[in-house]
Formats: structure tokens, C-alpha cells, sequence
């Protein structure tokens, strides 16, 4: 069967555009967006952006615009089927049978599978080299006091497989020679690096570490976090993680999610915690609807993951300042994905691990039902920051600003809202009111930087651009915009066409606009360069909804005066052919559209 849109949107649905630009070009993150060099053509000011939100990205230099699809199509040169195999096969992404790729694809995605299938194989005997340091009665010893301190149950410490690295350079090095394994395969998986003075020579990456295998979501182990066991060693973190290879992607994969997602079938709900010692805690009191981050802060996508899973996240990081600022780094992603975040703390700057193994699991049991919404935490914590002036109002509001900005949902967002107003002793009408200017605000310091003017475009863009901008950036316009007939008055036919397919998107209050759906209806690649312009580039307007009555009253007036100019050319023509019928027709319609715009017009001198 030939790949169509489903498979299409499957693939899409689990890749991140951010994380496949970001290994062809450098990103930096700019308020809610990415901004890079384009890879299509050489520039010296960054003028790509990518927007996460959407899944989407253009070039305001070249014109470059579109998906992750075509993003891979066009820096690839596949077709588009080549494309969605590629990503499927890069991200481990199970597609149903399909038709064969072309010699070359299908040579490229042969190797790239042989060589997954040789990580999974020195994975496992890594895996089962470290589990058997651990077990020998002296060489294992300080690791397994170590777990022992930890109140990790021996039978815990069996079924997940934990092991040992000891602290010589070549202990692994040497047994995967004697297994006959390629010593550039053991540093493709990262379990060997190379000697920085002498590329020749490789050294184990893990020494003198508890080792703990991090498995994907069919329970393959694709990498090892590594605990120190030693105070005394120097320039070496606490944890090490494995680097990233063609079977592990740290920002996508989340410690221990196969587990939980079966945990969590029953009970929607998981608890996000940041260690491998605080998760496997959990394990040791029979509890398994948790994951951990793999050493990195939160990703959109592990949100993403955890979304198709659960209906809430709760965050249980560690009760000092650390942890309280690593959850308030991650609201935005959980808003951005409308996905219901709360939080707990841990009394006397606790973390997990500490508390499960003095409390209990039943206190912690007692904590969860007495989480609180993360938003609502991170507003409490913000207006804590009022000094009591009239001038430290609009400071905390500016603070607050992205919060409220990055809430979709209208309950959570009233709720917010209420908070501060309740707070600042401020009805909500003024904290609305000042909230939009913040985010209007052409000085404000979190805004992102504006894209350059794109090549082409007049600096002035047209009604008919700024109406259409307005729907895409502005969903909720949509309707108005629709129920008006300005649409028949476009005169740009490529504005047009995107208008319609935008009005035939599902958008509010009926449902959620989703701007891929209608990049994937819109069949040019001139329209769909040309949407991914108007969504990406910056709109701030002061009164959006009076702002568009303008537009649409201009474009209305602007399509009355061209009907009337058709209607005297057409009755100029009846005149001349001599046709009394056509000409009472279009006197008619002219004196009907004169009154439609109350005005007074003399056609005696048209007959």
C-alpha cells in the first residue's frame, strides 16, 4: 500500500521538528520559538524559525516554509514517502506494510537498521558484563553496600538488571574484544570514548559507578546512567549518562516509561521525578506510575509521550531551590500541551528518595492528595514577589505575563486570574487588560526577537494578508471572519485559496485549530510556504477583534466599489448590444447596491 496521510500524521505526531533541525543546524530558543541559520541558503543572520508549538517552520530569507516532512524532503532530497520511512526508521516508529522504497532509500534504511541491531546486541552484553561485576563476592562489594544503604531490595536490583563498573580504564574495553565487537561499535553506543591525545586509544566510559540500563519502550536497553561511588574523584559529575546514538535519544525517552505506561492504564495519572535512585524508591514500595527524566531538563516531547498516556503529570522533584526551579522551567511545556501538571514539596528540603525511605509510601500517598496545580504554584510564588507598591503591581503582573499567555484552557486561565486579582486587590478586567499590553508591548524583555522583513514582501502587508494572519494567529477569529463574506472580496487568489481551507478546518469554539491540518490541505508549495510565513511571523496588535472589524469593513467597501465598476462596464456593454432586458437587470442590481451602502446615485445617465 502506497503511505498516505495517516502515516503521515503518525510520524509526525512522535517526532519533534525541534530535535531534527536541531542535528543539521544549531538552534537557539527565542520565546516560544527556535531561531537558527537557514540550511537552504547561506546567511550570516539567523532568520529560520521554528515554532514548537505548531510543528512548523520558515525562512524568512528564502521563503523555505513547512513540516518535519518537508523539512526532510527538501535537506534530504527524498520523496515524500522516502521521508515518513526515514523518520519512522530514525525514531523506531512501527509503520504498517508498506509499498518499497527506491534502491538507494532502501539501501540506506538496510544499514541503518543493521546498525541498530548491532547497538541492541553490545547493549545487552554490556548489560550483562556489569550485572556480573556487581555479583562477585569481593570486586562488587562497595556497589552493592552502596544499593544496600539505598534499601534497594536485592530482588529489585535482579529484576532491573543493575550492575557495576569498576574503576580500571579497559575492563569493559577488554570484554567486548574477547566478544569479537568492533571497538568503534562500543563508542557508536557510547560505552567507549576516545583518548583525547591519541585517537587510537579508547577507555570505558563508566568507571566506578552503580550502573543502571535504560531501556526503550519494547524494554531494549539502549543506554546506562552511571552513579559515582566515590567522593574523592575529581572533574567527575555525580551521574553520567551515556552520549546520544542512533538507539537512544535522551530528550524523547523518559527512565522506566515502559513500566509506568502499563502502571497507568487504570489510573491516568504518573509522577515525574529527576533521579534513577528517587524512581527506583518508588519501585522498593511496590509502586511503578512514575518516570524519570534521563539527565536533561523536561523536553516537549517527553510531554508529548506522557500526554498520549495520562491525563495528569505530577511533579515530585527534589524540596530544595533546585527542584522548585526545575519544575517551574517545565509549566510552560505541560500548557503548551494542555496537559494537567501538579506539584508536591517535600517538607525539610527532601527529595524523593529521602522521604519514601523515613515517611513511607503511605505519606506520600498523603502528599499527593494534597498536590497543587502547578500554574496555580508557580502565580502563589510569583505574587510573593509584590512589595505592596502600586509600581510593584505592573512588575509582578509582567513576570506573571507568560503564565497567563501560555494557558489555553479557559477554566485554568479564569482561575489564574482570580488568584492575582484576589492578590493585587485589582478586578480581573484591569489584570486582562494589562496582561495584553504586556504581551503587545514592543519592549517588553522576554519578547523574542521579530523575524527579518521576508524577501519579496512589502514591509506594508495587504487587508487580505492581514485578515488571513488574524485567522491563523488568532483562531478564534475565524468565525467572524467566515459569517462576514470578506472571503468572496479577495482579490489575491493564493491568499484565498489558504482562507477557505482555513475555514473548512475545524477551529473555536467547536474544536482546537491545528495549523498542520491545514498545511497538509493546502497541495502548492508557493501556498504552503506562504501560511508558514503568516503563522510564524510576529502579529502584535492592541485590539485584535476591533482591528479585524476594520480590515473587513475596508475589504467589504473595497469589493462593493469593484462590484459597482463590473455593473457599469456590464451595462455599458448591454447598451451597446441593445439588450432592454439585461439593462433593467443591472440597473436593478446597481440601484440595490447603492442602497445597500446608503448613498444616493444618479443612473439616469447610464441609460
Amino acid at each position: 500500500m502506497v503511505i498516505g496521510s495517516d502515516l503521515a500524521t503518525l510520524v509526525k505526531q512522535a517526532v519533534d521538528i525541534v530535535e531534527v533541525v536541531g542535528q543539521v543546524v544549531p538552534l537557539r530558543r527565542a520565546g516560544s520559538r527556535h531561531v537558527g541559520l537557514c540550511p537552504f541558503h547561506h546567511e550570516k543572520t539567523p532568520s529560520f524559525y521554528i515554532d514548537s508549538s505548531s510543528q512548523m517552520y520558515h525562512c524568512f530569507g528564502c521563503g523555505a516554509g513547512g513540516d518535519v516532512l518537508s523539512f526532510v524532503m527538501k535537506h534530504q532530497n527524498f520523496s515524500f514517502v522516502d521521508a515518513i520511512q526515514y523518520l519512522a526508521d530514525r525514531y523506531h516508529i512501527n509503520l504498517p506494510k508498506k509499498e518499497p522504497l527506491n534502491p538507494e532509500s532502501a539501501r540506506i534504511a538496510e544499514a541503518f537498521k543493521s546498525e541498530q541491531e548491532q547497538l541492541y546486541k553490545v547493549m545487552e552484553l554490556a548489560t550483562d558484563f556489569f550485572s556480573r561485576q556487581l555479583h562477585l563476592p569481593e570486586i562488587g562489594k562497595p556497589a552493592r553496600d552502596y544499593l544496600h544503604k539505598r534499601a534497594l531490595p536485592p530482588a529489585l536490583v535482579e529484576a532491573e538488571r543493575l550492575g557495576y563498573s569498576l574503576p580500571q580504564w579497559d575492563g569493559l574495553l577488554k570484554h567486548l574484544q574477547g566478544c569479537k565487537i568492533d571497538l568503534d561499535l562500543g563508542t557508536k553506543a557510547g560505552l567507549l570514548a576516545r583518548s583525547s591525545r591519541d585517537q587510537a586509544r579508547s577507555y570505558d566510559r563508566f568507571r566506578n559507578r552503580v550502573i543502571f540500563p535504560i531501556r526503550d519502550e519494547r524494554r531494549r536497553v539502549v543506554a546506562f546512567g552511571g552513579r559515582i561511588l566515590t567522593s574523592e574523584a575529581q572533574d567527575e559529575p555525580k551521574y553520567l549518562n551515556s552520549p546520544e546514538n542512533p538507539v537512544f535519544h535522551k530528550g524523547r525517552m523518559l527512565y522506566q516509561f515502559a513500566r509506568a505506561q502499563e502502571a497507568c492504564r487504570q489510573v491516568r495519572q504518573v509522577v515525574l521525578v529527576e533521579g534513577y535512585m528517587d524512581l527506583l524508591a518508588f519501585h522498593a514500595q511496590g509502586f511503578h506510575r512514575v518516570v524519570a527524566t534521563l539527565g536533561t531538563a523536561l523536553t516537549p516531547h517527553q510531554v508529548r509521550l506522557l500526554a498520549r498516556h495520562v491525563d495528569e503529570v505530577v511533579l515530585a522533584y527534589d524540596g530544595d531551590e533546585a527542584g522548585e526551579r526545575a519544575m517551574l522551567r517545565a509549566l510552560p511545556l505541560f500548557l503548551q500541551e494542555e496537559l494537567a501538571v501538579s506539584c508536591i514539596r517535600f517538607p525539610e528540603q527532601m527529595d524523593p528518595d529521602d522521604f519514601l525511605r523515613t515517611k513511607g509510601l503511605a505519606a506520600f500517598e498523603e502528599l499527593v492528595q494534597r498536590r497543587e496545580d502547578l500554574g496555580a504554584y508557580a502565580i502563589r510564588k510569583g505574587l510573593e514577589n509584590w512589595d505592596g507598591t502600586m509600581t510593584g503591581k505592573a512588575k509582578v503582573l509582567s513576570e506573571l505575563q507568560p503564565i497567563c499567555q501560555s494557558t489555553r484552557q479557559p477554566v485554568l486561565k479564569a482561575e489564574y486570574l482570580r488568584l492575582i486579582a484576589d492578590r493585587l486587590s485589582v478586578s480581573e478586567t484591569v489584570i486582562r487588560r494589562q496582561l495584553q499590553h504586556e504581551a503587545h508591548h514592543p519592549n517588553r524583555p522576554q519578547a523574542a526577537p521579530r523575524p527579518p522583513a521576508p524577501l519579496g514582501f512589502a514591509q506594508s502587508y495587504s487587508l487580505e494578508e492581514n485578515i488571513l494572519r488574524m485567522m491563523i494567529q488568532h483562531p478564534d477569529m475565524i468565525g467572524k471572519v467566515k459569517e462576514s463574506g470578506a472571503l468572496g472580496c479577495f482579490q489575491e487568489t493564493g491568499l484565498k485559496s489558504i482562507a477557505e481551507v482555513v475555514t473548512q478546518t475545524t477551529y473555536p469554539p467547536d474544536g482546537e485549530f491545528r495549523p498542520s491540518a491545514v498545511h497538509d490541505r493546502l497541495l502548492e508549495s508557493e501556498l504552503k510556504e506562504c501560511f508558514t510565513r503568516l503563522l510564524l511571523d510576529p502579529f502584535d496588535l492592541s485590539d485584535p477583534p476591533l482591528q479585524l472589524q476594520d480590515w473587513l469593513d475596508a475589504v467589504l467597501k473595497r469589493g462593493r466599489k469593484q462590484r459597482w465598476l463590473d455593473l457599469r462596464e456590464a451595462l455599458r456593454q448591454a447598451e451597446q448590444s441593445g439588450d432592454p432586458v439585461q439593462i433593467r437587470k443591472l440597473l436593478a442590481e446597481i440601484q440595490g447596491l447603492n442602497v445597500s451602502q446608503k448613498r444616493p446615485a444618479d443612473t439616469r445617465d447610464h441609460v
